[in-house]
């Protein structure tokens, strides 16, 4: 018997040392990813990657070999996150099994304790006392059956309590496991991402066999393109008329949304939003940009967040996915490249644009914050970003649009002008 405790006194402590040792390897992670982090930071603050397209041929390379680096950077991060939430699962694993290896001691403790009990209540306090010559021996009896009894009751006390600890250790490590599985697609997308940042690079090479002239006529034909097709949409856009009640929609507050990205602010990146990762590039409406030009006078059909590449974007709500598309594949760099689009139950619909990886299908079911997909820069962008558009679901709907620029029949997200909503009023 001595010898079966200590054997069992010996594995607690073999386990302990492994979680012990765990813990060490997990705070080793987190103190690793709090440097990259802070080195991340830094580096963006240092050299002050801009995510805008360059002017020049010589800048627009250096804010890419930047992109690259930062890029490096995040993928480093995201590969320490994963080995940490492996270490996290062992640890939980570990723990998991000690709490059943003691509910099922406890039950067998528990098990022999009920065969004692039934054996003695066998007899009734009668036959006991008629059993037994003296008083004492038989109080004795009576008194050793109810320590028995208390004996049941702490066994399943304790037995109760570790079952609650289980639970919540099994519902930790679900979440760790999600938490890993996530990560995984974070570093897929990322690194898919920097291999899309290296082809642009090579591209832009090849046009412009590295001149400054072949690369402004290279913007040009870009913008030129990309304003035509604005031009064609909006005049399809123009001639749409509805008339959508006020009282359809939701009420107008903060957390009829959720973000579409983690790390956000609502605030300019310019103007008190610089420290958020993900903040405003561009409002909706008149924005100064819009006013200088561009969409045609209609004003910007979203909001513009910053978002690095292989950010994860979230469902705004749930919903169902209305629909999925790439621009890039009928005219490349025009147009809102891989998009999402997802119709909820409250009579609103999100867009979301210059995706670099979609990670739904048209008709698939999204709860709340559910990952869509990774941004990116396809389409015409200046950089990476997530560009996030509310509609009214009976103003919008998915067209081909035969686009004269392209000389292609362009998938896209058409609305009417009433139709698109200030994201603002819902986040």
């Amino acid at each position: 018997m001595a010898l079966a405790i200590l054997f069992f006194l010996g594995a607690i402590s073999a386990e302990a040392e492994t979680i012990d040792e765990l813990q060490k390897q997990i705070g080793s992670k987190n103190a690793e990813i709090r440097r990259l982090e802070e080195e991340a930071a830094k580096f963006r603050k240092e050299i002050g990657v801009s995510q805008e397209r360059q002017k020049t041929l010589k800048a627009e390379l250096l804010r890419i070999d930047n992109l690259l680096v930062g890029l490096r950077r995040d993928i480093a991060i995201t590969q320490q996150k994963i080995e940490r939430a492996s270490l996290e699962i062992m640890a939980l694993s570990i723990e998991i099994s000690e709490k059943e290896d003691s509910i099922k001691t406890l039950r067998s403790g528990m098990a022999g304790l009920i065969e004692s009990l039934r054996e003695r209540s066998v007899e009734s306090p009668l036959f006991i006392f008629v059993k037994y010559w003296h008083l004492s021996e038989f109080f004795s009896q009576l008194e050793s059956i109810e320590i028995v009894s208390d004996r049941i009751f702490g066994f399943l006390t304790e037995v109760k309590r570790i079952k609650g600890e289980l639970e919540i250790k099994k519902a930790v490590a679900e979440n760790k496991k999600k938490e890993l599985s996530d990560l995984k697609l974070e570093i897929s997308a990322k690194k898919q991402s920097q291999e899309g940042v290296k082809k642009d690079r090579s591209n832009i090479l090849v046009v412009t066999k590295e001149e400054e002239k072949r690369y402004q006529e290279m913007l040009k034909d870009r913008e030129k393109r990309s304003r035509a097709l604005e031009e064609e949409i909006f005049a399809i856009e123009e001639k749409i008329r509805i008339t959508i009640d006020p009282a359809s929609l939701p009420p107008k507050k903060p957390g009829v949304l959720a973000s579409p990205l983690p790390d956000i602010s609502t605030k300019s990146c310019w103007d008190g939003g610089e420290s958020a990762k993900n903040c405003v590039t561009q409002y909706f409406g008149n924005t100064p940009f819009a006013i200088s030009g561009a969409y045609n006078g209609k004003g910007h059909n979203g909001i513009d967040f910053r978002a690095s590449f292989g950010t994860p974007v979230r469902a705004a709500l749930s919903g169902v996915v209305e629909a999925v598309g790439d621009t890039d594949l009928e005219c490349k760099g025009v147009s809102y490249g891989k998009w999402v689009l997802v119709k909820h139950g409250n009579n609103l619909s999100t867009a979301y644009a210059h995706l670099s990886t979609v990670n739904v299908s048209p008709g698939q079911g999204v709860a709340r914050s559910d990952l869509i997909g990774y941004s990116g820069s396809t389409g015409y962008a200046t950089g990476p970003h997530l560009h996030f558009t509310v509609f009214a679901t009976q103003g919008v709907q998915v067209q081909k649009v035969k686009s004269k620029v392209c000389g292609t029949y362009m998938t896209v997200p058409i609305s009417a002008l009433n139709a698109y909503l200030n994201p603002l009023d819902y986040l």
